[in-house]
């Protein structure tokens, strides 16, 4: 078969470059393409240093290097100046440190548990809140020693946000907000939980998170704050505020008087999906269990669930130019949430990310506690998530459109592999070669997944499209029904001058309408009816690759080898048979289901028989002969079970009558029926389970 693509090449640094196939693809069937060039397609990617942007562009932002190290076990406040100074609050002790370039300097132990919170207000003031006591320190602009400013009495302090030219802290248990005050530390509002858990300012307004419900709450500056929407979980965690006033919010079930989230799951919380905008709220029904999850509320207060994390738990978030960052654990990851799809961009080696700063430029990590700084070298690498081509399949074409301004600036590899999930079970990782000359090059598999790899400041990829073909499988064929005799089944009822009552002395069972006892079949068979010589056949199948299928029906008697063709090129499901065309006997039907209407060259079918049919289309012998004053009735049929015998006089209602030896259903049967006084005229019948009638009408004489 010709190669499933030729060689193309644009002038110029923006371009698509589409590469001959593979080892060719030698399978007929539909060449379909993955096309990843949307923040959507790329849910679920894995970057280390490349960002995902609106226009679903990859480019890279600098890979996360450690800076400095701490002793202490936990790391919970994270502030950063202009300048690159970095500020850290550490726990058992509490300590704060500063970190210029790859120096850190203690600048003081707090008589507290743990610092939770700092912030550099605008005369560049370093605050930080305690927990165990509740403690609010300060570091003058230009200052070296901690002041204690002041300490709540019971309780502890969480976050701290800078507000209306105030200095705002979240405070519990009890659950309030707290304004410094010529007197220190004073409640400003009550909120209706345990503890206000984190703060964001947010135009006019003073956004709240709270634990123990799980509210996001809205405060004006005065009175009580008004609840903005109510998450499943049980902690709002964090809060960032994008410039356009929209607010995201981490939810995960927690306490913060543990010093970190729990790790068990919310009751009700589903499995990770993800929201566009206007597609209102995640889906309730309850499913795998989700960790975390983040909210979106739009400035007029609507609050939508955009993302729930299946294992990964969200504790920290920033706002940067590409969208929301975001930082979890149970092992450290940063992710990006953009136009509502996430995908990963960096991972490190710690258990969790607890402060996210610089719109994602600091990292502070905890297990161990450690800071990390984004390096100013553009260069990184992003994994998309596993393709799945829905069967085994050939990979062929590959097409990468971006800008690659310097040789090497862009490069990609890939592997396949048979299950979901990626792992050790997959083939290795392809040559890494340049995005515009590179080949797929990987055995055939179901999945697939890409990884390029960028370094300068100008280098972007717009898309990564690679062409697939399944490899041709049979078809299946999920069911093959010999209907009853006479049985056929009709979409819309036949003329109504051809229905009769099932006891229509006459005509019964010609092309009779019966009570409906199959519904579940009827949904795709139709109606059903009755017509004497005619054998439905129905089948179920289906293509696993999709392809149309085509049907063709054989018949073969009994003890031959030969199979004469009865129906070909069928696209339909059932077929009735007037098997009046074949002489009484017993046979088989075979149907072959081909997908050649997809596969011209090299179709691929699967056969299925029958099981035994009988066609008969001979009455009963029915003899009535009078002895006495009886009648005795012989009936025998040479294929069929009789399953009817009747009689009337003088044309009145058809009566059954029992065998002689009570039972009925056999191929013959012994018939008694008393001789009636007078003359009258006595009709017997016999039906056959294939409806075949004799009737013998007698003159009954005194």
């Amino acid at each position: 078969m010709a190669e499933l693509g030729r060689l193309t090449r644009s002038v110029g640094a923006a371009g698509v470059l589409a590469m001959t196939l593979a080892g060719g693809l030698t399978e007929a069937g539909i060449v379909k393409r993955f096309a990843t060039d949307t923040p959507r397609a790329l849910t679920g990617g894995r970057g280390k240093g490349v960002g995902v942007f609106a226009d679903g562009s990859l480019r890279p932002v600098g890979t996360l290097d450690s800076v400095a190290t701490f002793d202490e076990p936990l790391g919970l406040a994270l502030a950063v100046l202009p300048d690159g100074t970095a500020y850290v609050g550490t726990g058992h002790p509490a300590r704060i440190y500063r970190v210029r370039g790859r120096t850190r300097e203690l600048i003081g132990d707090v008589a507290a548990d743990q610092v939770t919170a700092m912030l550099v207000d605008p005369s560049g003031t370093l605050w930080a809140a305690t927990a165990v006591p509740a403690l609010l320190v300060r570091l003058p602009a230009g200052g070296k020693k901690l002041e204690e400013v002041s300490r709540l009495s019971e309780g502890n302090l969480w976050d701290l946000a800078w507000f209306r030219g105030s200095l705002i802290g979240a405070a519990g248990r009890p659950g309030r907000l707290v304004r410094l005050g010529a007197k220190g530390l004073e409640r400003a509002a009550d909120i209706p939980d345990a503890h206000a858990r984190c703060l964001a300012p947010a135009g006019d307004s003073l956004l709240v998170g709270t634990s123990g419900k799980g509210l996001v709450l809205r405060w004006r500056g005065e009175g009580a704050p008004e609840v903005l929407a109510d998450s499943t979980f049980t902690e709002i965690a964090a809060l960032a505020v994008a410039p356009d006033g929209t607010a995201w919010a981490a939810a995960l079930t927690g306490d913060p008087t543990m010093g970190k989230p729990a790790e068990k799951e919310p009751a009700g919380a589903e499995a990770s999906v993800t929201v566009s905008e206007g597609a209102g709220p995640a889906p309730s029904a309850e499913k795998t269990p989700s960790t975390s999850e983040i909210l979106r509320i739009l400035p007029g207060g609507a609050v939508t669930t955009v993302h729930r994390f299946p294992k990964q738990i969200a504790g920290t978030l920033a706002w940067s130019e590409r969208g929301t960052v975001i930082g979890t654990g149970l092992e450290g990851e940063v992710w990006q949430l953009v136009d509502g799809a996430a995908a990963q961009l960096d991972g490190v080696d710690a258990a969790q990310v607890v402060r996210i700063a610089g719109a994602g430029a600091w990292v502070l990590t905890q297990g161990p506690v450690r800071l990390w700084r984004r390096s100013e070298e553009p260069k990184g690498t992003f994994t998309s998530p596993p393709l799945d081509a829905g069967q085994p399949a050939h990979w062929g074409e590959l097409a990468v459109r971006g800008d690659f301004p310097a040789q090497g600036a862009c490069r990609i590899r890939f592997r396949s592999g048979a299950t979901a999930e990626p792992g050790d079970e997959w083939n290795a990782w392809s040559a890494n070669g340049p995005c515009d000359s590179a080949r797929v090059g990987v055995p055939p598999a179901r999945h697939l997944q890409w990884q390029v790899e960028l370094s300068g400041a100008a280098v972007r990829v717009e898309r990564v499209q690679v062409a697939y073909r399944q490899v041709n499988l049979e078809p299946e064929i999920k069911d093959f029904v010999v209907h009853e005799p006479g049985e056929v089944f009709l979409k819309v009822p036949p003329p109504s001058d051809r229905i009769v009552e099932v006891q229509h002395p006459d005509l019964s069972g010609i092309f009779t309408t019966l009570d409906d006892d199959a519904a579940d079949r009827q949904v795709t068979l139709g109606k059903k009816y009755y017509r004497v010589g005619y054998q439905s056949l129905s089948w179920k199948a289906e293509d696993p690759n999709g392809d149309p299928l085509r049907f063709s029906v054989e018949v073969q008697e009994a003890g031959r080898d030969v199979w004469w063709p009865v129906r070909e090129s069928l696209d339909t499901t059932t077929i009735a048979l007037d098997t009046q065309a074949l002489p009484d006997g017993i046979y088989r039907f075979r149907l072959v289901a081909t997908d050649e209407p997809a596969n011209p060259e090299r179709p691929a079918a699967v056969s299925r028989i029958s099981s035994l049919v009988t066609v008969d289309n001979t009455p009963p012998r029915l003899v009535v002969a009078r002895e006495g004053g009886t009648w005795r009735i012989t009936v025998e049929d040479a294929l069929s079970a009789v399953t009817r015998v009747e009689w009337n006089r003088d044309a009145d209602r058809w009566i059954p009558l029992v065998a002689e030896d009570g039972a009925l259903g056999g191929r013959k049967g012994m018939f008694t029926l008393e001789s009636a006084a007078g003359r009258h005229l006595l009709a017997v019948r016999a039906v056959d389970a294939h409806h075949n009638r004799a009737i013998v009408a007698v003159e009954e004489q005194p």
